[in-house]
């Protein structure tokens, strides 16, 4: 992701180059890519009893920054304390030091100065032990810039040779900038993969390091120390220290994504990550997890790490990102050797698949309740739920010993309900809709017996269909597509798709035709299903996916059915090529709206839901046996407030009224105005497609609310019935078993699970 440099004499919102999302799909020829607690400063081992005491916890800190004012980046006064720099509309550049408990504001005018009458999209700023100031930027050539300031009152443009030496990608692409002990300026080099050091007096280059490949230009390979070490990330999954005499010190092993942060107090190494603090000491593979980060503000998925800088007291400060909201916070760890090392109240939580809003529920929840942890528990598995695994389940839960709190996603929540597992919820359902207005129809029948409700949908997703009139008329039953496809056998009425999604996709429209109201399986109507699944995947060209090596990846696992739904054709946009076939998507954000809703413009195409279908994400329910019933139903109506329902997770569509119709301000977002989606297609024998999206329009999100409000049927299956289908389905689209055989051996199966 490229970032845009700024126009600041014009005032305009550029804050980066659009960020090209590539989902690149090539077939056949070549295929890209589709797209704990810790010991304190007593030197006390955090956990040792219920009476142990003290642990890291976070505080959230103001901003300084006035409206109008972006963030550049956070850095480290000489004395210790955080440095914050931002940037106005007009191109103003001020500093922020937090210093006695409150921030003292000064305007760099020398920025201003020298780069007024350019248009220099500036990236961060520095400070030399000597307070000279150093800033990086970019102008519209991508040619990278370098100036300094040594008074704070008049600056000069650094003439680095480094940074005019073009390659094949152009300009060196500088994302980082870091000064050591002995002053030499430290950068990266995204494009080549290296890091120079330059000289700063001579501005020469003393000498030139091997990276690891980055992915994005918001990723950091050096890292500064507090006695002037530098930490280089060289390769994959280690960084090696380097003295400000240039020579190696010493490695760390930091096999962590993209977003990592480090500092040092020049002996001992800080790494913030989604997974928390972690302390690490050149040479010594052993780690030590500080501060949990199902606890704090790092583990969110909303949060990107901007910075990461160490107090003066064993304390640190972070800075993160908000990317979709254009937002930034700030916040301090530290150590309170009063606060209980383990909280006095644990609330248990199981999904078989991890779940984004719940997990930020769960940081939220405990900050604002510091003596409850809440552990959330998955099956861990991929590749499907067994019945043993059920059956373990079921006798925990039967038992009193299990999750006070269920994600009923894939589980059998029917016999939950008959068994007397589940809470009854109708009251916290009614009390909510009280209070603000829902999607009631989705909040209550999600999971619902006898008109009392048991489960209720954090969120949720629309499939829509799109295509030819009339093959989108033939999905309506499985008769009158059986109907269709046998008056067009050469056609193929799903353009391109994998033997995956036909199996799933047809499996949960017409689950209603083939099992029974008592769950038993109509092995009539299953195996003519099954021999219409048989004759569509004929036509569809499966082996572009078998051929492409992707028909795996994350096919038929129980997270695919979980978060994704049952509705996704990755081959959705050949129907370009295909006019006369539909099309299928899940729509669970804006975002997810940009690829499929510019195919139906350039093909003037509209979007139908398929058969009011809603995929319910996070239905959540309360073990009828927990220990826990009044906070689980805290925590319930948290996952439903409107702090929770309104964040921009892109994991699923609010079910409160008010953070739906919000969605449409999104596209006026200058998010929005920053974004777009490529994907490219090459297929052997089809003509290339190319597809570059925007985000849709405020009138087709609109038009999407509207669809949501008329929902009221949970596309919900049972993961052991689905693994039993799918395995002999599979057997059957593969040729080696008949229909009718395998709707047999299919319902003997689902006959001896239901007994069980």
């Amino acid at each position: 992701m490229a970032r845009k440099y700024k126009n600041r004499q014009n005032s305009r919102y550029l804050k980066y180059v659009r960020r090209s999302i590539a989902l690149l799909f090539t077939a056949v020829i070549t295929i890209g890519a589709l797209s704990g607690c810790g010991r304190g400063e007593d030197g006390k081992e955090a956990g040792q009893g219920d009476s142990a005491k003290g642990r890291y916890v976070e505080e959230d800190m103001e901003l300084p920054v006035q409206e109008g004012e972006e963030i550049l980046n956070m850095a480290k006064a000489k004395e210790g304390n955080p440095v914050l720099y931002s940037q106005s509309e007009d191109g103003q550049v001020f500093r922020y030091e937090y210093r006695d408990s409150k921030w003292e504001k000064e305007a760099l005018e020398w920025i201003h100065k020298l780069y007024g009458e350019q248009d220099i999209y500036l990236q961060e700023i520095a400070e030399t032990k000597d307070g000279a100031q150093i800033v990086s930027g970019m102008d519209e050539e991508m040619a990278p810039h370098i100036a300094r300031s040594t008074d704070g009152q008049t600056g000069e443009e650094l003439e680095i040779p480094y940074l005019r030496q073009q390659s094949d990608y152009g300009y060196p692409a500088v994302t980082n900038l870091q000064i050591d002990g002995a002053g030499n300026y430290w950068i990266n080099d995204m494009y080549q993969a290296k890091c120079a050091v330059i000289d700063p007096n001579s501005l020469e280059t003393l000498q030139e390091f091997n990276t690891a490949m980055l992915l994005s230009s918001e990723q950091r390979t050096i890292f500064g120390a507090s006695n002037g070490d530098t930490a280089v990330n060289t390769e994959d999954g280690l960084f090696t220290i380097y003295g400000q005499d240039l020579k190696e010190k010493g490695t760390l092993q930091a096999d962590y994504q993209e977003q990592i942060r480090m500092c040092s107090d020049g002996e001992l190494w800080y790494i913030l990550t989604e997974k928390g603090i972690t302390r690490m000491a050149p040479g010594n593979e052993t780690s030590e997890v500080i501060m949990d980060g199902s606890v704090g503000q790092m583990g969110s998925s909303m949060n990107m790490a901007a910075g990461f800088i160490r107090g003066q007291k064993d304390d640190f400060y972070a800075l993160y990102r908000q990317a979709k909201s254009g937002t930034c916070s700030l916040v301090h760890y530290v150590y309170d050797a009063e606060a209980p090392a383990v909280p006095e109240h644990t609330l248990r939580v199981f999904g078989l698949s991890e779940n984004t809003t719940v997990q930020d529920a769960i940081r939220g929840f405990q900050k604002s309740h510091p003596d409850v942890k809440v552990e959330f528990g998955t099956s861990g598995k991929e590749e499907g739920i067994s019945m043993d695994d059920i059956r373990t389940l079921n006798t925990e839960l039967l038992s009193g010993n299990g999750a006070d709190v269920l994600l009923l996603d894939g589980l059998p929540a029917d016999a939950y309900i008959e068994k007397g597992i589940l809470a009854d919820l109708t009251d916290l359902a009614d009390g909510l809709l009280s209070q603000e207005p829902y999607l009631e129809p989705i909040l209550k029948n999600a999971a619902q017996k006898d008109g009392k409700v048991y489960g209720m949908p954090v969120k949720f997703s629309v499939p829509i269909i799109y295509g030819n009139e009339e093959a989108k008329e033939a999905f309506a039953s499985a008769d009158k597509l059986k109907a269709y496809v046998d008056a067009h056998p050469s056609e193929s009425v799903v353009g391109v798709a994998e033997r995956s999604y036909i199996r799933d996709f047809l499996f949960q429209m017409y689950q209603d035709e083939v099992i029974k109201e008592d769950g038993r399986v109509d092995q009539e109507k299953l195996a003519a299903l099954l021999e219409t699944e048989v004759k569509i995947a004929a036509n569809a060209r499966p082996e572009v996916f078998d051929d492409a090596k992707v028909s795996q990846v994350g096919i038929g696992t129980t997270a695919r059915l979980i978060q994704q739904g049952m509705f996704n054709n990755a081959g959705s946009q050949a129907i370009v090529n295909h006019p006369d076939s539909i099309a299928t998507d899940t729509l669970y954000s804006v975002t997810s709206m940009m690829i499929p809703y510019t195919i139906m413009r350039e093909m003037n195409l509209s979007p139908d839901t398929l058969k009011d279908f809603y995929i319910p994400r996070g239905i959540v329910g309360i073990n009828k046996n927990s220990k826990q019933t009044e906070l689980a139903k805290e925590f319930v109506q948290y996952l439903f407030s409107g702090e929770i329902q309104g964040k921009p997770l892109d994991d699923g569509l609010p079910v409160l009224e008010s953070a739906l119709a919000g969605l449409k301000d999104e596209v006026s977002s200058d998010y929005a105005q920053e974004i777009s989606m490529t994907s490219g297609w090459n297929i052997d024998g089809e003509e290339p497609i190319q597809i570059e999206a925007g985000y849709p329009t405020a009138e087709e999100v609109e038009d999407l609310i509207g669809k949501c409000r008329t929902l009221g049927r949970p596309a919900i299956w049972d993961c052991i019935i689905w693994n039993i289908y799918q395995s002999e389905a599979d057997a059957c689209l593969e040729g080696s078993m008949d229909a009718k055989t395998a709707a047999k051996n299919i319902a003997q199966k689902v006959d001896t699970y239901l007994a069980e």
